[in-house]
């Protein structure tokens, strides 16, 4: 995000809309406990009124989680692990997620993996109150991704895609939107991978 501009001017756009503006950076892949206590004591130094999360699905699920932490102090890892056990959110802050690549469409889903390490788990936090309130899909971030992300996130969006085809809550408004989405990344993934449409080509 900071090589090809994208934070500076995410930063940028918000200054020109007269926010105070604090850069959270090094979320790791498959963000851990300890980083995203980190994130939330950082939230509750300087108070934000918004949430931005920037990048692919990690550093969004952090962000989801720290936001809890940042909302309240009191609550433990614990007891966020307990599915739809979340309080009761955006008493000090709202949320928007701008993702970066393909695949887990955390930035509007009620979900969020935390993995420790520690203890070899990764832990899937699930609750409404974490879907973002909005979320920014910009094609331009989308076609910074190196060719191996095309390739992961590709296959990671169309694993999602059948799963909401053969999962037990599906119904006949969701069969139709994964049936649609099978047939574009089956007709665009290789496509993509090559580079095909993109503004810039980057291996």
């Amino acid at each position: 995000m900071k090589r090809f501009g994208f934070l500076d001017k995410i930063v940028n756009n918000l200054k020109e809309a007269k926010m105070e503006v604090e850069v959270f950076e090094g979320i790791e892949p498959d963000p851990i406990v300890i980083t995203v206590m980190r994130g939330a004591e950082a939230m509750k130094s300087f108070e934000p009124d918004w949430i931005v999360a920037v990048g692919g699905g990690s550093p969004i699920d952090a962000a989801k989680a720290m936001w809890a932490f940042y909302e309240y102090s009191e609550v433990t890892f614990e007891e966020l692990c307990i599915p739809f056990n979340f309080p009761t959110l955006r008493t000090k802050a709202l949320f928007c997620a701008i993702p970066s690549t393909s695949g887990t469409a955390t930035e509007v889903t009620a979900f969020s993996v935390i993995t420790d390490y520690d203890k070899g788990i990764k832990y899937p936090l699930a609750d409404f109150n974490i879907t973002p309130d909005i979320a920014i899909v910009d094609s331009d971030l989308a076609e910074t991704m190196p060719k191996k992300l095309v390739a992961h996130t590709g296959m990671d969006a169309m694993t999602h895609a059948i799963e909401a085809y053969v999962s037990t809550l599906h119904c006949d408004y969701t069969d139709g939107l994964a049936l649609h989405a099978i047939k574009m990344i089956r007709e665009n993934l290789i496509n993509s991978f090559n580079g095909y449409g993109r503004k810039s080509k980057n291996a």
